[in-house]
């Protein structure tokens, strides 16, 4: 049987396997795992600060990958939340289980035997680990491929190496705080964007996770864009040319943005809506 890491692990073998998994494929890694190193569980105070950070509640679907005995998990679903947790020690889920039915919540808690690598996360609102930071870098693309923009990644004490956390809280009884990204939606490439009926411009996208640069033409050359913000489907920038700003808020939506515009051109404000067409796709997935 293949195993999977489901809690910090403090083993020489463990830190050999881990430093040696930066160059194997993600998909390889549950096949090179031989061992079952012990398990850690989260603190209860770490378990609800971090659903705390992630405003997990009512609607929300949670995949604990790496569950353990299901704390998080019930926790979320104490607050509302739907959710499963993935663990590979049988006995851990069905300790989980047991705990599940004893608070009240087996309706919205459920815990299933797999390979954390295996695991379906394509529906969840929320995905939460607590994992070395390697085996976190192997699920990153996973994760921002297959979870919808706006999804919730929460992590305890480990990082995703060079995707910086939207929120880091380093007030948790853990050593390296509570960490949470918001999967961003892709918006990398060049656009073709209309304001109302009248004004067309073209935008262009670059793109390392959340983080975005725009450059904005219109017919009459080049805007000024600044305060260009990314937050899951939803993109926010201001635009200046001359003595007018544009304000663009808009939610992505596969190949289109749609949102609103505020133009203000002296004492004068005009609100219009404002659409945004892929004119072609971008070489890279936004380099994520």
């Amino acid at each position: 049987m293949t195993r999977t890491v489901s809690g910090p692990r403090q083993t020489a073998a463990a830190m050999w396997w881990f430093v040696s998994a930066l160059t194997a494929p993600a998909a390889a890694i549950a096949d090179e795992i031989e061992f079952m190193p012990p398990y850690v569980p989260t603190v209860q105070d770490d378990v609800d600060l971090m659903l705390e950070i992630g405003d997990v509640g009512p609607g929300d679907y949670v995949v604990d990958l790496g569950s353990g005995d299901g704390r998080i998990v019930i926790s979320a679903a104490r607050r509302g939340a739907d959710g499963h947790g993935v663990e590979i020690d049988p006995e851990l889920v069905e300790e989980a289980t047991r705990r599940a039915e004893a608070a009240g919540v087996a309706d919205r808690a459920a815990f299933v035997e797999g390979d954390i690598f295996d695991a379906d996360i394509s529906q969840a609102s929320v995905v939460t680990l607590y994992l070395y930071p390697e085996v976190n870098l192997a699920l990153r693309p996973r994760l921002l491929s297959e979870l919808r923009p706006g999804a919730r990644v929460l992590s305890n004490s480990f990082d995703m190496g060079d995707w910086q956390p939207d929120v880091h809280d380093k007030t948790a009884r853990s050593s390296g705080g509570i960490l949470m990204w918001v999967v961003p939606a892709d918006v990398a490439g060049d656009w073709q964007l209309e304001v109302g009926e009248d004004e067309t411009f073209a935008l262009n996208a670059t793109q390392r996770f959340q983080k975005v640069s725009l450059r904005l033409a219109g017919d009459d050359g080049m805007l000024a864009v600044r305060s260009a913000r990314l937050r899951g489907d939803r993109l926010e920038f201001v635009a200046t040319a001359g003595g007018t700003r544009y304000l663009f808020n808009g939610r992505v939506d596969d190949d289109g943005i749609d949102g609103m515009v505020q133009v203000r051109d002296g004492g004068t404000v005009r609100v219009h809506s404002w659409h945004a067409r892929r004119a072609a796709s971008a070489d890279a997935r936004g380099a994520r």
